[in-house]
């Protein structure tokens, strides 16, 4: 493709991505409004007794809009690198093509990194552009252990912490909101696939959007400032450089997706809120006063 072909499909995504992170933020705004909610008695209504009526109801409205959150976060995830593919002076055509052929999104994902961190480190063999001859397994003597290790950390983040979200995308499109079911067909419920659907909320699922965005700079920083050409210090390109400062930005998103604590959310909420409406009455006492 020519530089002015591959700008251009590389804006057609970034408009989509674009019109995701709208809808993602007005789903957001919708659940925390949710939360702000009073009753006719100007109790907050998620501050009521869990056996309340009116809460069950708002509780019902809540899982339903944390799986439409839930299905734009990995619409999120799958444009992202579907951009990425087209970022300037990434990939030959060869890669762009192989990679956008591969059918799961999860495998999409595990081969940009493996292609990305082979050019960075020179070890895209003549006459294999995708590395399907790569064992990056095998290059501890050549790159260190440490280095190596760093790639395997990467793609197990995306193992463990993008790619369960992948599946229940494919549960919310299907309508499996409150019951889940085995695949491929759908005929045995599934417990396990229930338990993890029941586990996104507001927290999980904006600390994977976070997530993905975070893995996606790292992938194009270690592709676009290779070899010594970028090194900072001499030593170290800006991927390397920066590793740790990543990492612990995506363990501070990992802790949330673990242990998400919705309750202690839900109230900092309404705490702020109650705090603006404290603020606002002392102002407007304040003009009266004047």
């Amino acid at each position: 493709m020519a530089p002015q072909e591959i700008e251009k499909y590389f804006q057609y995504h970034n408009a989509n991505i674009k019109l995701i992170k709208i809808g993602f933020d007005n789903i957001r705004n919708q659940i925390k409004r949710l939360y702000r909610s009073v009753d006719i008695n100007g109790n907050y209504i998620f501050s009521l007794n869990d056996m309340d009526q009116l809460k069950a109801q708002q509780r019902q409205i809540e899982k339903s809009l944390f799986r439409i959150l839930s299905g734009i976060q990995v619409s999120w995830a799958e444009e992202s690198i579907k951009r990425l593919f087209y970022e300037k002076g990434l990939f030959t055509d060869a890669q762009r093509d192989y990679l956008i052929r591969i059918g799961s999104l999860d495998q999409k994902w595990y081969e940009t990194l493996k292609i990305v961190f082979s050019i960075a480190y020179d070890l895209v063999p003549a006459g294999d552009e995708i590395c399907a001859s790569v064992n990056i397994n095998r290059q501890k003597r050549n790159l260190g252990v440490e280095l190596v290790a760093q790639y395997f950390g990467l793609r197990r983040m995306i193992t463990e912490y993008l790619v369960p979200n992948f599946s229940i995308r494919n549960k919310v499109q299907h309508g499996e909101w409150v019951y889940a079911f085995k695949p491929k067909h759908s005929i045995e419920f599934s417990q396990d696939t229930t338990n993890k659907l029941d586990h996104e909320n507001i927290i999980t699922t904006t600390s994977r959007f976070t997530l993905v965005n975070a893995l996606y700079q790292m992938i194009v920083d270690m592709g676009r400032f290779k070899s010594n050409a970028f090194a900072i210090d001499s030593m170290l390109t800006p991927f390397e450089y920066f590793y740790d400062d990543y990492i612990r930005k995506i363990k501070f998103e990992v802790t949330k997706i673990e242990s998400p604590d919705l309750p202690a959310f839900i109230e900092e909420i309404i705490a702020r809120e109650v705090r603006g409406k404290l603020h606002r009455a002392s102002n407007q006492q304040a003009k009266h006063d004047i």
